[in-house]
């Protein structure tokens, strides 16, 4: 009885489905991160207490009594995908709501005022890393 085997190198149609699965997978949990994010973030008048997410106000008013341009926290939450590190970044946009949200995460200065940590993007993470072995499973089961 003779054989005849003929192999067929697919391994980098796997590997791109692979890629593919990851990628997937880290947009979902970019996309909990901001939804997570964005929820515990309250519009509430005055300012958060240390420790806790930072308000957003929006429904305020100039000194000339024009509405003011505020309470964009929450939409200004992004997060996006860098195919070729394999990363997803979530946060907010400096283009929408500046450069504070730096003092507020952390603490620090942010024009001559003092802010204790006002965490939200950490506690978001935290709280969401855990789904990511199961969002990598179900996608790799579709391969």
């Amino acid at each position: 009885m003779n054989w005849k085997v003929k192999f067929v190198d697919q391994s980098a149609e796997v590997a791109k489905a692979f890629r593919r699965a990851t990628y997937q997978a880290l947009q979902r949990l970019g996309f909990l991160i901001r939804g997570k994010a964005q929820s515990e973030i309250e519009d509430v008048p005055g300012p958060s207490a240390p420790g806790t997410p930072p308000h957003t106000h929006k429904h305020t008013l100039t000194k000339k009594g024009n509405p003011r341009k505020q309470g964009l926290l929450p939409q200004s939450i992004l997060y996006g995908l860098d195919k070729e590190s394999m990363s997803v970044l979530v946060g907010p946009s400096v283009n929408v709501i500046g450069t504070s949200m730096s003092a507020m995460e952390h603490g620090g200065q942010y024009k001559g005022h003092d802010y204790e940590p006002r965490p939200f993007m950490g506690p978001a993470l935290g709280e969401e890393i855990g789904e990511l072995p199961g969002l990598l499973s179900e996608q790799y089961g579709k391969v």
